[in-house]
């Protein structure tokens, strides 16, 4: 895999500097070397020559498309297809022109730990080519992809699971800020509260903050894992936020990033849709 890494390296940087030199992009956000145990870093640049710093391999960890908000000119951003996916999303959103981006995809096959095990989001990803491009940098080794199966939790242990994932968190809100769809300038748990926060958030304030950006998310995840990536804690609550992605796809056949023309199922309503309790019950028309 590694060849087919240095390939696509390749390909990246001459059409960066091919970019920026015809003028076609101002800016192009990408990765460098730099982080921890071997992970990239978000790289930024304007000029050609810069071009040669850019990598890509299996620790090309982090989110890029947050970059893109708020950036003046036409900007190209070197996308994993869920990069890709959050550009969609953000653009049907109105948080981006689609116009002022050039996206180039790349063939993903997953990334890695530190110890090259395969990251859990990235095992379970069946999106392994960006579905929205400008530019396609393809690697004929990496096959298409199925993902993985669901495992459930055992029934009637589903409770003490969360309540015991809750337990781990320090509410440092790392997870929203390494997400693509929590923009908002002030979150909603942080509204009208004082200046000061306790060292020991009380497990109801996590309870309300997990299980309202779950339903924020609903389906607008795009399975990223950057929630997962940005924990200190090892907090494992991105199974609820699935739960309401995969529902959502279920019930309004809706996948987020997936189609520029399709408006998010949260945002519109029709007559016809099925209404049906998360929790279960009788779906009726």
């Amino acid at each position: 895999m590694a060849l087919s890494f240095e390939k696509q390296r390749e390909e990246i940087i001459l059409l960066c500097k091919n970019l920026l030199t015809a003028s076609v992009v101002d800016a192009v956000v990408g990765f460098q070397e730099g982080g921890i145990e071997g992970m990239a870093l978000p790289y930024i640049f304007s000029e050609p020559p810069e071009a040669e710093a850019l990598v890509w391999h299996s620790r090309c960890i982090p989110h890029l498309s947050r970059y893109l908000i708020g950036r003046k000119g036409k900007t190209a951003i070197v996308a994993k297809p869920c990069d890709a996916r959050a550009v969609v999303a953000l653009a049907v959103e109105k948080q981006l022109k689609r116009e002022d981006i050039h996206i180039i995809g790349l063939a993903c096959d997953g990334m890695k730990d530190s110890e090259s095990d395969g990251l859990p989001a990235c095992v379970a990803c069946k999106v392994n080519r960006p579905p929205v491009y400008d530019s396609m940098i393809d690697d004929p080794d990496v096959a298409a992809k199925t993902g993985t199966e669901k495992q459930p939790l055992p029934e009637g242990e589903e409770r003490a699971h969360f309540e015991g994932e809750l337990q781990k968190c320090i509410l440092c809100f790392a997870c929203r800020q390494a997400c693509y769809a929590c923009y908002c300038n002030t979150c909603f748990i942080e509204r009208d509260v004082p200046n000061w926060q306790p060292t020991n958030p009380d497990k109801g304030t996590k309870r309300v903050y997990h299980m309202g950006r779950a339903m924020h998310l609903a389906g607008r995840c795009v399975a990223c894992g950057a929630c997962d990536n940005a924990c200190a804690s090892g907090v494992n609550l991105k199974y609820v936020i699935q739960e309401l992605t995969d529902f959502v796809e279920e019930m309004y056949d809706y996948r987020a990033g997936m189609d520029l023309d399709k408006e998010p199922a949260m945002l519109t309503y029709e007559n016809t849709d099925q209404e049906v309790g998360f929790w279960g019950g009788d779906a009726h028309d």
